[in-house]
């Protein structure tokens, strides 16, 4: 018996290589969402410095030249996150690797929260998706739908002034 290795892996593989790469490693988390917020590197907003120093006890980001500190969340849809950073990526690959699409009851069971939590999270990638529309090339490997595009322009006026 012959093995393809032309075959793309299944889901369960990429979701261990998740979890093999993020559970344990904190250090990692703050990486994914630090290349999330800094694709080209760090750069202050107030001065433009590139240079900074992690303060690991309070997670937050200090400019090296001015002194401005950067939280990873600040400006984002997850501002005000109160997930541990691992279950946050786990629920992003859960909701938009899921091909039929990805509940709050079913997010909240994989990733052992409460329903409100996980309604919360779902609602906020829900936005992501509507935000990103099909003039933008998006090369995370979380955006993802099959048979549809989410979140396109539309010229359409809004009805009775709302």
């Amino acid at each position: 018996m012959s093995i393809n290795k032309n075959k793309r892996k299944p889901k369960k593989d990429s979701m261990m290589q998740i979890i093999n790469r993020y559970s344990h490693n904190p250090k990692a988390c703050v990486g994914y969402f630090f290349n999330m917020k800094w694709p080209t590197g760090f750069y202050c907003e107030k001065c433009g410095c590139v240079h900074y120093y992690f303060l690991e006890n309070r997670n937050v980001f200090e400019c090296a030249k001015c002194g401005h500190q950067h939280y990873l969340f600040a400006g984002t849809i997850f501002q005000d996150n109160k997930l541990p950073l691992f279950k946050l990526i786990l629920g992003l690959y859960l909701f938009f690797s899921a091909n039929k699409g990805c509940s709050a009851v079913e997010t909240a069971s994989q990733l052992d929260v409460n329903y409100k939590t996980a309604l919360k999270l779902c609602r906020k990638c829900r936005i992501l998706m509507t935000l990103s529309n099909s003039e933008k090339i998006l090369d995370s490997m979380y955006y993802e739908a099959d048979t549809i595009y989410i979140g396109a322009k539309t010229d359409e006026k809004p009805r009775n002034g709302y």
